[in-house]
């Protein structure tokens, strides 16, 4: 099980999970996962629980997808996107309980460049919103570093302008609202956290908005929290398997599951079909109780 301290999980997970056989390795900035888990695959090991957020989620599965190994989910993070729309609950013990007993499912995984993830990737003013809530460092208040992060970035508003290209598509576009999703979000859901009701459907969404006002951007945002958001004048989508974004930079500072990245361009995007095996509650399957640990 991969812990990440951030999430001020005590001690009492740490137990469980030893209780249950598994090693516990606490993340650290100079940790490789990716080695670690290929390592402990070397040794047979399939099975690789992720307790933090999906930030601690996209760490793991960079080794995971495409192989015979099984992801296990301890949401411990502020939104937990991922263990939510992949049916695993909320609560420490319940979560830990599916995660070595639970029922495997495959489900699909994106890829841009040579990253894998899992959510969503996202241009614009996600990404500086992220830069400026980690400037303020761990240690600082969420709430505060958040406050501090809405206010910088609505004061800069930064935009991107990138042309899309798809098998179906070919379009430039100014906005300051790009999204790439795994799976089709349920954007008519009322409230902040709109679910995916599949992970299986092999297909990304295209999410953007034309270059806005500050005060339009607000009504967007009225719209979305209301499960309007195909009623906003501009709004467009598009779904595919797979999409190249070219833009005059060399390179471009993105938001992967909600941690912030810079890639070399162009972006190509693709959907992985079923090609990562998660834990979720249910009926476990049949025949061995679980995996190798």
């Amino acid at each position: 099980m991969f812990l990440n301290p951030a999430s001020g999980m005590n001690g009492e997970l740490v137990s469980a999970a030893e209780e249950a056989g598994l090693e516990v390795v606490r993340l650290t900035r100079a940790l490789d996962v990716t080695a670690e888990i290929r390592r402990r695959m070397d040794e047979g090991r399939r099975l690789f629980v992720a307790a933090g957020g999906d930030g601690t989620v996209n760490c793991v599965i960079q080794a995971l997808v495409n192989s015979e190994a099984t992801l296990g989910v301890v949401p411990l993070g502020t939104f937990n996107h991922f263990a939510r729309d992949a049916g695993v609950p909320m609560e420490w013990r319940e979560a830990l309980d599916v995660a070595l007993n639970g029922t495997t499912r495959q489900v699909d995984a994106a890829r841009v460049n040579d990253r894998f993830f899992v959510n969503n990737l996202s241009l614009g003013l996600y990404p500086e919103l992220v830069a400026r809530r980690e400037e303020r460092g761990r240690d600082y208040p969420r709430w505060k570093a958040r406050l501090y992060a809405a206010y910088g970035t609505l004061r800069k508003y930064p935009h991107v302008t990138v042309a899309l290209e798809s098998e179906h598509h070919q379009m430039a576009v100014r906005t300051h609202v790009l999204i790439v999703s795994n799976n089709r979000y349920d954007l008519s859901r009322i409230g902040v956290d709109a679910p995916r009701n599949t992970l299986e459907e092999g297909r990304l969404s295209v999410y953007w908005l034309p270059h806005l006002r500050r005060i339009k951007l607000m009504r967007f945002l009225a719209h979305y929290l209301a499960g309007r958001v195909h009623e906003t004048p501009g709004f467009r989508s598009f779904r595919t398997s797979r999409m190249k974004v070219h833009a005059s930079k060399e390179h471009l500072r993105a938001g992967l599951d909600g941690e912030l990245f810079t890639f070399h361009l162009p972006l190509v995007i693709t959907i992985l079909p079923k090609s990562l095996q998660v834990r979720s509650a249910g009926v476990p399957p049949a025949g061995p109780a679980a995996s190798r640990r």
